[in-house]
Formats: structure tokens, sequence, C-alpha cells
């Protein structure tokens, strides 16, 4: 009897078993074995709109190991092994912060190995440490995962692209290649910048992590010879680089500092001098094929041009003794000496100083006796190398009569329309107020003896200023007074004196001349 209460006893734990087990609280047969997670592979850190992927590994004990897995991808369960048919399916999770990646009932693969992996998008989650959790089972593990802010908008010049140089006058080009370093998007104004002052500004939008070119182009660069920075500026970086400039000068530079010493004048010349340098920064491109501006100083230490007044003995040029200097120069060739001196006589006419100093500031800047402008540079002064001829007409007894200056006039008329005149491509003239504003003077005089102690008639003497010629006119008739200015003058501005102005020509046509 107790045998087959035995019996009975085995069979009700059988089918309770095969119910559920005990109290519906265990997995599987009684004594089965529990998962564990090994490994929890995920990042440390994502970055704001970064993705990745979690991946664990949960393990039976006991139960065989032979190679075959089963795994999920956040979308279902996968694995070529059939699942263990002794344990019942388990509930997989895998979660960040408060959210769920993954939630779904896996089997039990049959060698006992389950990989689990999920997908996470840092864009879903708030900056900050956050905790992943794998759950399988009863069996979970945990790790960290920091979530980093997005960075704002950070632009940086990655490259500038220009040439090493470029030529006086020329146009530069300055591309920059701007990156934005930052997460977020963004626009920035690009500001470039040449040289001394030059820039222009560029807005530039970009998307995180986003590169664009900017571009600009610097028209005509007229900057001295030499190493200038082009620099391109961001609301958060700077680069710059060197482009150099290549000057047709041979000072270098446009700007000439000018020292003037003037001690030996007696008068104010600043406006001859500002005229005859006014003449080259004119004219630089057209002779000199370079530009020049002349800027005075007031210490010689600091120029580059000394121009002295002062008497001259020598010039090293073929002299006689009949050889007077207006003024004398170092000539420039290859490269210029500091400084570079220009000497004037300040006894000559505010005129003759003009021409003088524009003839000497030639030298220095590279030009020889006979180079375009040839009227200027021209190894001799005379009437007719001046463009024009500025004649002072004056009476001893201080009033000119309008009929005299009409002859005057018409002598001087008669040589500029000539096409014959010596050394020179014209003749032009006008009259001045002053004998210091002339290149010549003509006087007329009624009652003279300067010419003639016996009589009247015409002849040249010294004039007022070192230099200057007198053509004295003494106890003339009206009539004549062209006729004697004209013979006067014929022998410095034509290469042959006409007949008509020589002193074979009777009264008749001295009153008729210049016809």
């Amino acid at each position: 009897m107790r045998n087959a209460s035995a019996v009975a006893a085995v069979a009700l734990l059988v089918v309770l078993a095969g119910c559920g087990g005990l109290g519906g609280e265990m997995a599987g047969p009684l004594g089965a074995p529990s998962p564990s997670i090994e490994s929890v592979d995920a990042p440390e850190s994502l970055g704001h709109d970064e993705r990745a992927t979690i991946e664990a590994t949960a393990r039976w004990e006991g139960l065989a190991d032979d190679g075959g897995d089963s795994s999920s991808d956040g979308g279902g369960s996968g694995g070529s092994e059939s699942p263990n048919a002794t344990l019942d399916p388990v509930r997989v999770t895998v979660r960040v912060g408060d959210a769920t990646l993954l939630a779904e009932n896996r089997t039990v693969p049959a060698n006992g190995t389950m990989r689990v992996t999920a997908a996470v998008d840092a864009a879903a989650l708030d900056p900050g440490e956050h905790e992943i959790r794998v759950t399988v089972g009863e069996a979970s593990a945990t790790r960290a995962v920091v979530v980093e802010e997005a960075r704002p908008a950070a632009f940086a010049v990655s490259d500038i692209e220009a040439p090493e140089s470029v030529a006086y006058g020329e146009d530069l080009t300055v591309t920059a290649t701007v990156a934005n370093e930052g997460d977020l998007a963004g626009n920035q104004t690009v500001r470039i910048r040449y040289g001394t002052g030059a820039s222009a500004n560029r807005t530039v939008a970009l998307d995180g992590g986003a590169e664009a070119e900017a571009s600009v182009t610097f028209a005509d660069v007229r900057l001295d010879g030499g190493d200038y920075p082009v620099v391109v500026t961001t609301a958060n970086r700077t680069r710059e680089r060197t482009v150099s400039v290549i000057h047709p000068s041979p000072y270098g530079k446009t700007t000439l500092d000018l020292y003037v010493d003037d001690e030996a004048v007696d008068r104010n010349v600043s406006d001859v001098v500002a005229a005859a340098t006014g003449y080259w920064e004119r004219s630089d491109e057209r002779y000199l094929g370079y530009p020049v501006e002349y800027e005075r100083v007031g210490d010689e230490a600091d120029a580059d041009v000394v121009l002295r007044f002062d008497q001259v003995e020598r010039c090293g040029v073929e002299e006689t003794n009949e050889t007077r200097y207006f003024g004398c120069a170092d000539l420039l060739v290859d490269e210029p000496r500091t400084p570079m001196t220009a000497t004037v006589d300040p006894r000559i006419s505010d005129a003759e100083m003009n021409a003088t100093i524009i003839h000497e500031l030639g030298h220095v800047q590279g030009l020889e006796h006979g180079e375009e402008p040839a009227g200027l540079m021209s190894a001799t002064s005379t009437l007719a190398t001046h463009q024009p001829v500025k004649v002072h007409l004056r009476a001893d007894d201080g009033a000119v009569t309008g009929p005299v200056e009409d002859e005057v006039a018409a002598a001087l008329d008669y040589f500029a329309a000539r096409e014959d005149v010596a050394g020179s491509d014209g003749f032009a003239w006008e009259f001045v107020d002053s004998a210091r504003e002339a290149h010549v003077q003509i006087t007329y005089d009624e009652a003279g003896d300067v010419c003639f102690s016996d009589g009247g008639g015409s002849c040249s003497v010294a004039g007022e200023y070192y230099g200057q010629e007198d053509v004295r006119l003494e106890e003339l008739d009206e009539e004549v007074v062209a006729w004697h200015v004209g013979a006067s003058l014929a022998p410095v501005l034509l290469e042959e004196v006409p007949p008509e102005l020589t002193s074979e020509a009777d009264r008749r046509e001295r009153e008729a001349w210049p016809g």
C-alpha cells in the first residue's frame, strides 16, 4: 500500500512541473541554469548627433557552446541554432537613460550564448551622462555614455591662397578657405586685409563641419616694395601669410624723402622747389617708368635725396673757360646711395632755378643728359630748352608803352611760328612781372648808354640774376623794336640767322620786320 502512494506522488510532481513550475516562479525546470552578462560594448561618448551600436553578450553556464549563437539588432531575433528546448524564453531589454532601445522576448540559444545589439542615436538624448542598462532575464549590466553638447559654429581659416609676390600696379587675388569647426550651422563675416589697410568683407554661411572659399581681388596694388601681410579674420580665428610687392623704382618705393638745405638762398624758394618736384610727380610714369612722389623732411639724416643750394664750381662734364654751372647732381646707376645729392646755384632766377632743380632731380632718378624730356635734360641751358620761355619786359622809367610791348610780342611770336628752333621741338613764351620769375629780361631805355655811349641800338648784358640775360633796347624808335629783339635772340634760338636779322638789314627792312 505504501508503494502505490509513492508512485502517485511522483506522478503528481511531474504533472505540476509540466504545467510551468512550482508557484509559477521558475523559468525552467528545477535547477535550470540562469544567464549572466559577460560584456557590454559601447562608446564612452557620443557627439550631439552621432549614432552608435551597443553590443552585449549573455551566457548560460552549463549549456554547450558549440559555435552557434543567437543575436538581436534591435529589430527582432535571429540565429541559425534552434532554441534550447528545456528553457523558457527570456525578456531582453536595452535602455539608455529613460529611452528604451530594445524590448523583446528571446529564446535561449542552444549553445548558451546570446548576443544583443541595439542602435543609439545621440540626437534623441539630452547632453550629459546617461546609463546604458542591458537586461537579459534576471541578469543586467550597466555602463555609462556621455552625450556631448552641440558645439556652436566656430569659423577657422584653414588655408590662404595667394601668389608669392605681386608687381606694383597689378591686381592681387586672395582666396581663403573657411571651415566651420562647430557642430551647429552659422554665418560670419570674413575680413580679408592686405598691406597697410586695404580690406574687404565677405559673408560666409556654413553647416557644422563644412567649409567654403571666400575670395577678394585688390585692384591696382600701389605699395612700396617689400613684404606685406595678407590677414584673414573670422569672429573666432585669424590667419596670415606674406605677399611681396615688386616696386619698379630703383629706390624700391614711391615716396622719396627730400631734405632742402636753402640757407644760402636770399629768398623763400619753397614754391620753386614744390613746382619742380611736382613736375616729376606728374611726369614720372612717362619719363621714368616708375612712380615718384616727394615729401620734405626736416632732418638730413632721414633723407633719400638732399637738395642743396650752393655755388657749383665743377661738375664732371667737359668744361671751357666760359662754362657756368647752374647745378650738379649724383647720377643714379643701378642702386641709389643714401642720400643722393643735388646742388643748385642760389643766384639764378626762380624760372632758371625751377628748370635746374627739375634737371638735377632727373639725374638722381636715373636720367642722363639728352634723355627725354630732352629740353630739360640737355647738358646746357638755353632759352630754347625752356617751355615756355618767361620774359620780363621793363622800361627804365618804369612804364612800357603799348606799341613797345606789341613790337616785343611780335618778335617772340616770330620764333614761336618757326619749326627750326635749335634744340627744341618748338618755342613758346609768356610775359612775367619780375626778373626773378624770368629766364630773360628785355629792357627798353629811351636814353640809355649801356650799349652805346654815342647813339641808340641794342645789346645783351648780364641780367639781375646769375646766368640771366638782359636784352637792352636803347634810344630806339618803336618801329624797329621788334627787329632788335629778333636780332638779339636769333643767334641763341636759331641754328642759322636769316639775312634779314643781320646787321646788313637797312632801316626799311628793320621797320617792316617781321612782316
